[in-house]
């Protein structure tokens, strides 16, 4: 029986990150997993889901939140319900004295997102935001800019993209306009990609320059998915900003397909500094593996996961690791030190990096990229 000194609840079940960040905490000795729970009147489809990451996990289900955040026993909530109930379950956990631990992006709405920001600050609790500050490119780049290796930041370029996918499927030429209200962010086939990858990029911005963002020129297209068509929503996106002291920053995100990188697909951010440039990959340093095997073939679209979004979609469909490419450094693991670091603030009493405020930063940041799509225009925050 575990016995680590934490008792973590999960909210959300299969087919949401919960099914790798409960097994993140469940290997942290100082944690133990306690229960999954949910809204009491969460949408049926997703309670099912919820109901089986518990039985695989072997874990209580509490189909009351309210029962299941009064328990003495829980410490730390780990959410990942719909985008768009995070923010009234992240107030309610926030306000039963629980830390946090937030899926990404923290919320659809700014308002959302600030919400949650005054009831943890009120609360007192710890908070975090999953992101990929803690993995080894990002700290190396912390560490250069701290160093003032390159001088003073004057801009930063960001690039994220997801290699899964079936690509090539999107009619060539056909163009969507943008909405500049985002009501709805989930979705079974697809997800909209600057929000979803953009929110790496964006908070990597905001982590490495600590400067605020004024403004926001912004576009969105559709290159590479059909089903994204179908949802009426964005694949790629971009966008250009300028941070207080004239820095300029610009990221790129989206989902590029199975066939576009030899692993889980580009992670990158550049400094451009007054007294020189570095760049830090995900994927450098690298070993090249060379072998008379198969190459990677994509498995089958998944009916309820085309994208192969998810781990237990991706077992079901038996999708082949990528072998060409083997990180020396473990670069790109992003979820097992991020879960440690906020474990880590929680045990020091300090503040993470990436709390719910400074997560509230980006959603600001890229509700403002949607805007400035739909409307052509520069926006300022």
């Amino acid at each position: 029986m575990a016995t680590g000194k934490y008792g973590v609840l999960l909210l959300g079940g299969q087919r949401t990150h919960q099914e790798s960040y409960g097994r993140c905490f469940a290997a942290d000795e100082r944690c133990r997993l306690i229960a999954v729970s949910d809204e009491h009147d969460a949408p049926p489809e997703y309670v099912e889901l919820n109901h089986r990451l518990a039985e695989e996990l072997e874990l209580p289900y509490i189909p009351d939140l309210d029962e299941a955040l009064a328990r003495d026993d829980v410490h730390i909530v780990s959410m990942c319900v719909q985008n768009e109930r995070r923010g009234r379950v992240g107030v309610r956990c926030a306000e039963a004295g629980k830390d946090l631990y937030l899926d990404k992006p923290l919320a659809m709405s700014v308002e959302d997102a600030q919400a949650i920001v005054q009831a943890v600050e009120k609360a007192g609790v710890r908070s975090q935001m999953f992101s990929n500050i803690h993995t080894p490119w990002a700290q190396a780049a912390r560490q250069a800019l701290d160093s003032g290796e390159i001088g003073d930041l004057r801009a930063i370029h960001c690039d994220v993209f997801f290699a899964k996918g079936h690509a090539g499927t999107a009619p060539i030429g056909q163009k969507r306009k943008e909405k500049a209200a985002v009501e709805r962010y989930t979705f079974v086939e697809a997800k909209r990609e600057m929000f979803d990858v953009g929110v790496y990029t964006v908070s990597m911005v905001n982590w490495l320059s600590r400067k605020p963002v004024k403004t926001v020129f912004g576009t969105t297209a559709n290159y590479f998915f059909k089903e994204h068509i179908a949802c009426d929503i964005e694949d790629f996106g971009a966008l250009v900003m300028t941070l207080e002291d004239g820095v300029t920053a610009t990221i790129t995100g989206g989902r590029v397909g199975w066939m576009t990188h030899p692993k889980g697909g580009v992670q990158r951010v550049q400094l451009v500094g007054t007294r020189g440039t570095l760049m830090f990959d995900a994927w450098r340093s690298r070993l090249e593996v060379f072998a008379d095997e198969p190459a990677f073939q994509p498995p089958p679209p998944h009916p309820l996961d085309p994208m192969g979004m998810w781990a237990s979609t991706q077992a079901e469909s038996e999708v082949p690791p990528k072998r060409l490419w083997v990180s020396v450094d473990e670069g790109s693991e992003q979820q097992g030190p991020d879960m440690r670091a906020f474990v880590d603030c929680i045990e020091a009493g300090r503040e993470s990096e990436m709390n719910a405020a400074a997560a509230a930063q980006s959603v600001a940041v890229i509700r403002a990229g949607y805007e400035s799509a739909a409307s052509g225009e520069v926006i300022t925050i």
